[in-house]
């Protein structure tokens, strides 16, 4: 009986241990021309992170990863992750994603992203989802395949998603101090939208803001596809009356373009020159990272809340526009009324991408000459040419044009806080 038991368990954990030594196929290469022959070329190899979740990806990669679940006050239940920090006088570090994106683009580049690096350095890295996105579709009582799931605009991203992230930060790292937050593109703009609405608690919440590809007002937005913004708001009808909106909002539309954008060197290229006629044609994006960009996006998001993009290039940062009968119903006024920023306490600190076609240069200047004196905590550019709206986070040299000045920026803010100095900006960064 002994030795048959001993025979199983020597049969079971050599095969335990062949299921893991077996070569896992190539999914990645160095340059389009390897990807022709991936399957048996020497050049390409396998990255985890090109199939796999956040979750997925963050165990993977060596780290260790609680996943939390938040309600909003209007019953949206969010997934945060965490990647627990080892240092004590740190304080938590907050990342929230840009439009049709999800935390995934934080994880993406293995060590080098930055959530790793930060990780590294100690802070207590927390990676946010907004409603909408994959990892976030919950609801107390709607599910999404009903259209009124996807019913939400940016406003609620603001006023519900953020501040309940947030508190859940507080609640569980705030003895370490004041959250840092770090937004992506959209993400910055929702971030603006709650600290003018509730100074006093964001201010309460977060200590420094730091805006990544900043989304104010995108006038200056290059993108031949902003022609096509103005049908958002006819898009929106249709789909709603249509009962069809949740198929075009939800994430899981990857599950097309993913496949089809890898199923040849060729299509991959359109695929990634339509996207970059978006975010800038000029790009950083290696080929062996094309695989991971496409497991992450898109992330899915709701059409009410795109036509921010309509609005945003039309010099407009206000709450959604429902017409004139229901905005005087809502509002008070014929026209929605504007986020006013002159309102927000939390320093707040730029970057932005000399070719960022999405949020530009210009935009970025001029957002920072419109905050309070007393709130610019400084602003910092990618001026190199070939670097695009994704590259903050995605590009080859994202490691030293944007990992290592940000963590920069972070500890020296604190140090100037911790020596008891307010932040003031540097005339020389204000151009």
């Amino acid at each position: 009986m002994c030795g048959n038991r001993n025979i199983r368990v020597i049969l079971l954990v050599a095969c335990v241990v062949l299921v893991r030594c077996q070569k896992r196929p190539n999914n990645v290469c160095p340059n389009f021309r390897d990807y022709f022959n991936m399957a048996n070329n020497s050049n390409c190899w396998y990255d985890f992170a090109a199939e796999m979740t956040v979750p997925e990806i963050i165990r993977n990669t060596g780290y260790p990863i609680i996943t939390y679940k938040v309600r909003t006050q209007d019953d949206f239940h969010l997934t945060v992750f965490r990647i627990p920090g080892v240092n004590p006088t740190k304080p938590p570090i907050f990342m929230l994603h840009g439009v049709q994106s999800t935390s995934g683009m934080f994880v993406g580049l293995g060590k080098r992203s930055i959530a790793f690096q930060l990780a590294d350095a100690g802070y207590d890295v927390w990676l946010g989802n907004y409603r909408g996105t994959e990892y976030s579709e919950g609801h107390q009582s709607l599910n999404v395949t009903q259209k009124e799931f996807w019913d939400h605009s940016v406003d609620e991203i603001a006023k519900y998603d953020v501040p309940a992230m947030l508190q859940l930060v507080q609640y569980h790292s705030g003895a370490k101090g004041k959250t840092v937050y770090i937004g992506h593109s959209l993400a910055s703009s929702v971030a603006m939208m709650f600290a003018s609405e509730r100074p006093a608690f964001a201010e309460s919440l977060v200590s420094l803001f730091i805006f990544v590809g900043p989304a104010y007002k995108m006038t200056h937005m290059r993108s031949p596809y902003r022609m096509f913004f103005p049908l958002f708001y006819p898009a929106l009808e249709i789909t709603g009356a249509l009962n069809v909106v949740q198929i075009v909002s939800r994430g899981h539309s990857r599950r097309l373009t993913r496949p089809t954008c890898m199923a040849s060197p060729v299509i991959m290229m359109g695929c990634v020159a339509m996207v970059n006629m978006f975010i800038g044609p000029l790009t950083e994006i290696a080929p062996e990272t094309l695989p991971v960009y496409f497991n992450q996006l898109p992330g899915g998001t709701s059409l009410k809340t795109l036509t921010f993009l309509r609005e945003s290039t039309k010099g407009n940062f206000r709450k959604y526009d429902y017409g004139p009968g229901k905005n005087r119903f809502l509002y008070g006024s014929k026209t929605p009324p504007d986020y006013d920023i002159s309102k927000i306490t939390v320093p707040i600190f730029l970057i932005y991408a000399r070719s960022d076609w999405a949020t530009t240069k210009q935009d970025a200047l001029e957002l920072y000459k419109q905050l309070p004196q007393a709130i610019r905590a400084g602003i910092y550019g990618v001026e190199k040419l070939n670097f695009n709206h994704n590259d903050f986070f995605f590009g080859r040299n994202a490691d030293e044009l944007v990992n290592k000045p940000l963590m920069e920026i972070i500890d020296k803010f604190l140090a100037k806080r911790r020596a008891g100095n307010r932040t003031t900006p540097n005339p020389q960064e204000e151009q």
